[in-house]
């Protein structure tokens, strides 16, 4: 090799390492942890809405009307995802909700004699006796 392309070499060289260096020099200083802010009330009460204490606590009559709230609201979504799906502007996300608004929708037409006890299924290997 010949000087130039030494003095090339070595140049490149302490350029590579010339951070390494500086780096070292500085003090190491991390910041402080910081503790996770706390819970602002607005946080709290959403976190404590719709619990099964809260739901425990309603009378017959609440109940009621709060499962037709509900289905009110699922049904509007649920028309404005048809609405949006016949318009061509659903995305991907969308369309696993209205998929799964329709399941429900088609779960809760359903009267109750139809559904299983419990929710459950019978377990796999086991035949019903009847």
């Amino acid at each position: 090799m010949n000087k130039r392309s030494l003095a090339l070499l070595a140049a490149l060289i302490g350029l590579c390492l010339s951070p390494l260096s500086a780096h070292d020099a500085k003090p190491i200083t991390s910041p402080a942890p910081t503790a996770p802010p706390a819970p602002t009330a607005e946080k709290v009460d959403k976190k404590g809405k719709g619990s099964r204490e809260d739901w425990d606590k309603l009378t017959e009559a609440e109940k009621a009307e709060k499962l037709k709230e509900r289905k009110a609201k699922m049904e509007a979504r649920l028309k404005d995802l048809k609405s949006k799906k016949s318009a061509g502007t659903l995305t991907d996300k969308e369309s696993q909700q209205l998929e799964r608004l329709e399941k429900q929708a088609a779960r809760g037409d359903r009267p109750p004699g139809d559904r299983p006890a419990g929710g459950k299924r019978p377990k796999k290997g086991t035949a019903s006796k009847q």
